[in-house]
């Protein structure tokens, strides 16, 4: 069987109404205090209601507000250059060195307003759990349930056209779906016919020796958790190369981390992981499971992620042969702006003539790949994707290339 493979960014989503990066970056410049809490837990939320119980110490609530605060009125030129990639690595890099000036005199005067005495290493730890949950929430529209949609879809369904080139493609390809993604909507169409029952994301609950509690119905019951085996054995095969918000890592005694997936009404505690000894006692280990989804965030800190052994390494090392066994690459919705994913592609893709590259995007991206003769640009959204014409430039560099 053809291997094809798909490569998908922020404007794949963004039909189903999932917010692009400008709309996140509206969100946190903006952000009060009112929107969001910290649970006891470090768990951090968005609210439409405030209960002064729910606030783990009312510091740390009011430093997320006035970091950024003073991240846009005084390192940037105008509010309106707030980018949330741009302040991760920002704050990233800041908890790494000596504030300047203008940033020792922001946290002095924090300290001492709020009687505080944390250091700013301190201060912006706790900032950076709050702020990454706070990026999951924001792009989490919905948590995918258990159902089945079958074909033909709706006409207003944002991604039927996708989901028709995939039942097109299921009979004669392995489909590798590489996404930049952290939101859940590949997931959700997983319960959509032709993917139901024909995919793998890498993660399998086989033998797995993790499980949690979920409620559900105000009944609450243990169920056993996905972790990640690096199995791909599909026909339809999902690799979410920065992470998930769905994706957390369960640390037993610092020395041996798992990462596993969180499921939908799963609770934050009673995650456990089954042990039996060398003398046959068996036992639940509550380890260790961090409120913090992990997916990596941005413009730089990202990419000195991608070899990390645990999970992304891996990933890149799947998305690296893919590369190189597709003779076909769909891109949908990817603006071309990460250097080491434009390498890969160079490296591993376009190096042969031979490979076609079909780059779908609503407006043209400002790169250099798609001046190569072996790109196919079309100035559409997903939703509007032509099928038929998708499907014969596949077919037809499949045929050409196995005479």
């Amino acid at each position: 069987m053809n291997n094809i493979s798909f490569l998908l960014g922020a404007g794949f989503s963004k039909p189903a109404k999932y917010p692009l990066a400008s709309d996140i970056n509206i969100k946190f410049r903006n952000l009060s205090l009112e929107e969001f809490y910290i649970h006891t837990s470090e768990a951090a939320y968005l609210t439409k209601t405030q209960n002064e119980n729910w606030i783990v110490s009312r510091e740390k609530h009011h430093f997320v507000v006035e970091f950024i605060q003073f991240y846009c009125s005084s390192i940037l030129k105008s509010k309106e250059d707030f980018h949330y990639e741009t302040f991760f690595d920002y704050y990233i890099e800041l908890m790494k060195r000596r504030p300047n000036d203008v940033e020792a005199k922001f946290f002095t005067d924090f300290s001492q307003k709020q009687n505080y005495d944390w250091d700013h290493f301190q201060l912006l730890f706790q900032f950076n759990r709050t702020f990454q949950q706070l990026v999951a929430n924001f792009i989490t529209i919905e948590w995918p349930k258990s159902g089945h949609y079958l074909a033909p879809h709706s006409p207003s369904l944002p991604h039927k056209q996708f989901l028709e080139l995939m039942d097109k493609l299921k009979d004669d390809f392995k489909v590798h779906i590489h996404t930049l993604n952290h939101d859940l909507l590949m997931e959700k169409y997983f319960h959509y016919d032709p993917l139901a029952g024909n995919y793998s994301d890498g993660f399998c609950d086989f033998a797995s020796p993790y499980y949690g509690l979920i409620s559900n119905n105000e009944r609450t019951q243990r169920i056993r958790l996905k972790r990640f085996k690096d199995k791909y054995d599909a026909i339809f095969n999902l690799y979410k190369l920065h992470g998930s918000v769905d994706n957390y890592v369960f640390n037993t005694n610092n020395k041996t981390y798992d990462m596993i997936k969180s499921e939908y009404g799963l609770l934050e505690r009673g995650i456990v992981k089954e042990v039996t000894t060398h003398t046959g006692e068996e036992y639940y280990d509550d380890g260790h499971v961090d409120v913090v989804p992990e997916f990596l965030s941005g413009t730089f800190e990202k990419i000195k992620n991608y070899g990390r052994k645990l999970y992304y390494s891996r990933l890149f090392e799947r998305f690296k042969y893919n590369l190189n066994t597709s003779n076909c690459l769909i891109v949908i919705g990817y603006g071309f702006a990460d250097p080491t994913i434009n390498d890969y592609l160079r490296d591993h893709f376009l190096f042969k003539s031979s490979h076609t590259m079909i780059v779908i995007n609503k407006t043209r991206p400002e790169s250099s790949i798609l001046n190569n003769k072996s790109v196919n640009f079309f100035q559409v959204g997903v939703e509007e994707l032509q099928v038929d014409m998708v499907e014969e430039i596949i077919r037809k560099n499949y045929i050409i290339n196995a005479k």
